[in-house]
């Protein structure tokens, strides 16, 4: 009944040194913050730390934001997760982005880490836009919004770890709608994990901290939430290369 669920699928023919090549490039950046910066890899990667969130006034709140122990997990973010769906799109023959269905493997990572990053940084601009309209102090502010980046990347990586297992014993179509399903979950939960945490320590009303959540999280969070909008958003810049 096992073998019968798995669908033994034919495999594309890869370029391999692309592969190899770009799991290179991302182990030796993995390697490199890790060794660097031991105390923000461990706030950004560890699952326990990440739902803990930690102590408002620990060393990690008190650092600058742009700086690279917090830039350096943004591009860990858009290269791991697209190196994973150029994977999965090449292996499946499933041609959802045909702008690029010339440009090797390498190529397609290169250009699809831009895109992901594009969007975490609107993300990341927009909260600060609807933070500026509310009364609250810089530390909040900060708070908030590296907690938003900490749930969000290891949740996504979580995320697209797991789907990529589920296509690996079944298919393409079953791991894109557990994908979407997950995704789904991660909109809703991450919301309420900073909600429950500043609520606990913020000299805000709850009802303060819920709207600035509503509002930079969940809103725009579910406005984006379409995976097929934004593959044809990735095909229209792909084409205008």
């Amino acid at each position: 009944m096992f073998l019968s669920f798995i669908q033994i699928q034919k495999k594309s023919i890869y370029d391999y040194n692309s592969i190899l090549l770009s799991v290179f490039i991302i182990s030796i950046l993995i390697a490199y913050y890790k060794l660097n910066y031991p105390l923000f890899f461990k706030k950004y990667f560890n699952l326990k730390s990440v739902l803990y969130l930690g102590n408002k006034e620990d060393f990690f709140f008190r650092s600058e934001f742009f700086s690279f122990g917090n830039i350096i997990p943004l591009i860990l973010y858009s290269i791991i997760i697209s190196f994973f769906s150029v994977f999965v799109f090449e292996d499946d023959n499933t041609l959802l982005i045909d702008s690029a269905n010339n440009f090797t493997i390498f190529q397609k990572w290169i250009l699809f880490s831009f895109p992901f990053l594009g969007l975490i940084i609107f993300r990341i601009i927009f909260i600060l836009i609807v933070l500026r309209f509310f009364s609250i102090s810089i530390k909040f502010k900060k708070t908030y919004l590296l907690n938003f980046l900490r749930l969000t990347i290891l949740l996504s990586l979580l995320n697209v770890f797991t789907s990529y297992l589920i296509y690996e014993v079944s298919s393409f179509e079953l791991a894109f709608n557990s994908l979407s399903v997950f995704k789904l979950i991660i909109i809703f939960l991450r919301p309420l994990v900073l909600y429950f945490y500043f609520k606990g320590f913020a000299s805000y009303t709850k009802s303060k901290i819920g709207t600035i959540i509503i509002i930079s999280d969940l809103i725009p969070s579910l406005l984006l939430f379409d995976s097929l909008m934004l593959i044809d958003l990735f095909n229209y810049i792909i084409s205008l290369i």
